[in-house]
């Protein structure tokens, strides 16, 4: 048997059943949350939220343009359909080798193949599990950037087995350059770096292994110690209620000065053996610096290097990047003549990161000629700068649990007893340990915060992973070492940096993917573990190979066999087409020329890629909530006119928005002016109104510090819009929208499908406000195709389908639609006291909406 050729044939088959896999479950078309964004940005070269993923973008720009599917959010899908399957390819490869330096290559053919069969199974595991699959089929950057992972980590080994040889560099260098690149798609591949210059440091630097081991050993008492003072730390705080922006900094300080304090105590009592030449700390601390050198270093601080030295000069910009190019090439240069390989090694990689790095070019090229989607719209040096450090979002504490300010995130200081404690009940245990289990125990169901289900998988691809990881410490313990560190910083260390509050709006298991990676490496060792274990066992009887394939063959039946059996039905997306009927539906309840107030990603995003893909309603202005508490989106609203459409009427100036924020503000009385011809348009009969030429009603505060009652920026903005706009143009808010964020017009909104319209006059009572004639054409004239023109119409597409899974998030969305026929019947029932047209819409509910798959939910039973 030739064994590369077997090998390379195992690589394919396991890549080709996931190609077939992820192919056959790939959403159609485009799917919610940030995908719609990311497609229409790829397709137009847009600019995306911060930090930016231009690498994704001109990728996607290339798939969008090749004629494989008649949908361009298919084609930009299957970026990631691709590049998971090499993903999985690459973990089988990875396997294969870390299997075979244990085993120091194959003794016999039976051998190579269990080998090959062991790395499969773990191959595959990642391949079915619940996590990597959701992102394998669909335009998101975890998929590609996860790719990038595995893409490095393979190099890695394979230099690792090569670094004696001439030219083994070359591996070293390309690894550099694909971390530089996959900084334009997510930075979590970057966390990679730390396990990667462990991996040279062990193999061609340190080689004392007592040393290293004695080292190790401190290393570990050293970070429990400081883990402990941690622990004692959080453990004394026990806020009920969340302290000022100014106490989270000087919690900061304290802490990291305690912490900080402690650490150099240990580091001087033990300097002699941190930083001898085999000591165990050294990959840490290398590692870590490399991991710095590119992030924050080449990510926040080369833009910002630029930004001081040459302002927001173009020129000068290029000139100072083309400067640090010169200063590279001259020391590659230098350090050759001198044989200074080491330095010469660094200054390469540091060339190739920043060459990497570059395509953020594109975010600052494509910004300035104004696209539809230009978020931040960093259009020089210091907003780029802005733009990749995320200050849209604002800053947080590192350091404190517990920070919240929002209100639906209060009972983070009531539910939990201190920092610690929520730390590890809810930032550790329910938003990562939680989704280790649902990916290799078996999970609940997808609604959000759901469970583990152990009957699922039974735990048996958890428990092979946790002898993996005991089997790589026994038989390699420096790479198991490494991938340990790997698993802990793509998972624990990366829940811990986000700080994530209670509750997200969504489940976040796509963050730690990575960390799924690795544990499916040691499923594979596991399973060649437990071989080893018995062919050991077996060693003098002639059914040894018998045992071996039988258990291989039940390995395989309980891992990807059974993962794929168990999640194949909730990973298909094959018809699912709920995202873009949702959207065109949302589009199509405004008449033309409207603008509308949307409260989120998934009632903006999937609107976006209709608008600028597949160009319907361009002529509907879309203003999200959110963003209208940054002034560049402001600006925009009302400067730009993309795809034609109007611009949105506003009286604010560039100074008042420049200083928009939010602002004290007690309920009271507000008003907006309605000329005569509007009150003519509308025959508006209400006398109040007619002679005093407005509507009155109380505004609400939407925010509320102490006694102390304010209104955000968005609030601000949209009241101006809506009495600049003087009854222009129809306006509307997005059923999702909150009765805050409704600025409490409630009185005055009118139902037309997925929005409510602004009207000037009271609607009357509940069973009134809505606007018959369109809505029941909304509900009844579902057509064949679609319009790009306003033509009220929704489209129900497999909704009636019991063979289609749909999501918690699905389903919350369903009860949209669920809503607009009730209040339909409810209009014919009481209005027009017509019982068998409140029948008709009831029965048409039943059969778009059935309730054995879109149950009823009980906030429209007691409305």
């Amino acid at each position: 048997m030739n064994y590369k050729i077997t090998n390379r044939v195992f690589a394919f088959v396991v890549f080709l059943i996931t190609l077939i896999v992820y192919t056959m479950t790939v959403q159609p078309s485009v799917s919610f949350w940030d995908c719609g964004e990311f497609i229409a940005s790829s397709y137009l070269l847009q600019v995306p939220h911060p930090p930016g993923t231009p690498f994704f973008l001109i990728l996607g720009r290339i798939f969008s343009l090749i004629p494989f599917a008649e949908n361009i959010a298919l084609r930009v899908n299957m970026i990631s359909v691709i590049s998971s399957a090499f993903t999985v390819m690459f973990l089988y490869l990875i396997a294969v080798r870390l299997i075979n330096k244990k085993v120091e290559g194959q003794k016999s053919n039976f051998q190579a193949i269990v080998t090959f069969c062991a790395a499969a199974i773990g191959a595959l595991s990642l391949a079915f599990s619940d996590t990597f699959w959701f992102n394998a089929v669909e335009a998101e950057v975890y998929a590609l950037s996860t790719f990038f992972i595995a893409f490095v980590t393979w190099l890695i080994i394979l230099w690792n087995e090569k670094a004696d040889e001439p030219d083994s560099e070359k591996y070293l260098i390309m690894i550099a350059y694909l971390v530089g690149l996959s900084t334009g798609v997510h930075l979590m591949s970057v966390l990679a770096t730390v396990p990667i210059v462990m991996i040279i440091m062990f193999r061609k630097y340190l080689t004392d292994e007592e040393t290293l081991k004695k080292t190790g050993l401190l290393f570990i008492i050293h970070a429990a110690i400081l883990t402990v003072i941690a622990i004692i730390m959080w453990a004394g705080e026990t806020d009920t209620a969340p302290p000022s922006y100014e106490a989270y900094k000087e919690i900061d300080t304290k802490f990291l000065a305690i912490f900080g304090g402690v650490s150099l105590i240990f580091m001087g009592t033990q300097w002699k053996k941190i930083f001898q030449r085999n000591s165990f700390y050294l990959p840490i601390i290398i590692g870590g610096i490399a991991l710095v050198a590119v992030y924050p270093g080449v990510v926040k601080y080369i833009p910002k290097l630029i930004n001081v030295i040459s302002g927001n000069d173009v020129v000068m910009n290029i000139v100072v990047f083309a400067a640090i190019f010169v200063i590279l090439g001259y020391l590659i240069y230098w350090s050759q003549k001198e044989k200074k390989t080491t330095l010469n090694l660094i200054f390469k990689c540091s060339l190739f990161v920043l060459i990497g790095f570059t395509t953020y070019s594109m975010i600052l090229i494509r910004s300035n000629e104004n696209p539809p989607i230009n978020l931040n719209s960093p259009k020089n040096m210091s907003e780029v700068v802005s733009y990749v450090n995320r200050e849209q979002y604002g800053d947080f504490p590192t350091w404190k649990r517990r920070y919240s300010q929002e209100p639906h995130q209060q009972d983070i200081y009531t539910e939990y007893s201190s920092d610690l404690s929520f730390l590890y009940s809810y930032q550790i245990n329910h938003m990562f340990n939680r989704y280790l289990l649902w990916n290799y125990a078996g999970r609940n169901s997808t609604v959000q915060d759901a469970g583990v289900d152990y009957s699922k998988l039974l735990a048996i691809p958890l428990i092979l992973g946790l002898l993996g990881l005991f089997f790589h410490f026994k038989n390699d313990w420096k790479l198991a070492s490494v991938f340990l560190v790997m698993f802990i910083f793509l998972g624990y260390l990366t829940a811990f940096y986000q700080n994530q509050q209670e509750p997200q709006p969504r489940e976040r298991d796509y963050f730690y993917v990575g960390a799924f990676f690795v544990y499916s490496i040691w499923i594979a060792i596991g399973v060649r573990g437990i071989i080893d274990l018995i062919m050991e066992f077996f060693k003098e009887s002639k059914i040894h190979k018998h045992i071996t394939t039988i258990t291989l063959f039940i390995a395989f039946l309980a891992v990807p066999v059974s993962m794929l059996k168990v999640n194949y039905f909730e990973h298909d997306r094959s018809r699912n087409f709920v995202p873009w009927d949702y959207s065109y539906n949302l589009l199509q309840s405004c008449a033309p020329n409207a603008i509308i107030f949307t409260n989120g990603d998934n009632d903006t995003f999937p609107l976006w890629y209709l608008q600028d893909v597949e160009g319907v309603r361009r002529d509907v202005r879309i203003a999200n909530l959110s963003l209208l508490n940054t002034d560049w989106y402001i600006r925009q609203l009302r400067d730009t006119e993309p795809h034609g459409a109007s611009k949105v009427p506003m009286t604010l100036n560039d100074v008042q928005i420049s200083k928009i924020g939010p602002q004290q503000f007690d309920p009271k009385m507000m008003s907006i002016n309605v000329p005569p011809e509007v009150l003519k348009e509308y025959n508006v009969k209400d006398t109040s109104i007619i002679k005093s030429g407005k509507i009155t009603w109380r505004m609400m505060n939407t925010m509320q510090y102490g006694n102390i009652k304010a209104i955000r920026a968005q609030e601000i903005v949209a009241l101006d819009i809506i009495r600049a706009n003087n009854w222009q143009r129809p306006i509307y808010f997005a059923v999702t929208s909150s009765e805050q964020s409704q600025l409490s017009l409630g009185d005055y909104l009118i139902m037309d499908g997925l929005a409510f319209r602004l009207v000037p006059y009271k609607v009357g009572s509940f069973y009134e406000a809505v606007n018959e004639p369109v809505l029941s054409k909304q509900i009844f004239n579902e057509p064949e195709g679609f319009s790009k023109d306003y033509q009220p119409g929704f489209k129900f597409r497999g909704l009636n389908d019991s063979t289609i899974f749909f999501d918690d998030n699905h389903r919350r969305m369903g009860l949209n639609y669920r809503n607009s026929f009730i209040r339909l019947a409810l209009y014919y029932l009481h209005k027009e006291n017509n019982s068998q047209k409140a029948i008709e819409v009831l029965d048409l509910m039943e059969q778009k909406l059935p309730r054995k798959l879109l149950p009823y939910d009980y906030r429209l039973m007691f409305d």
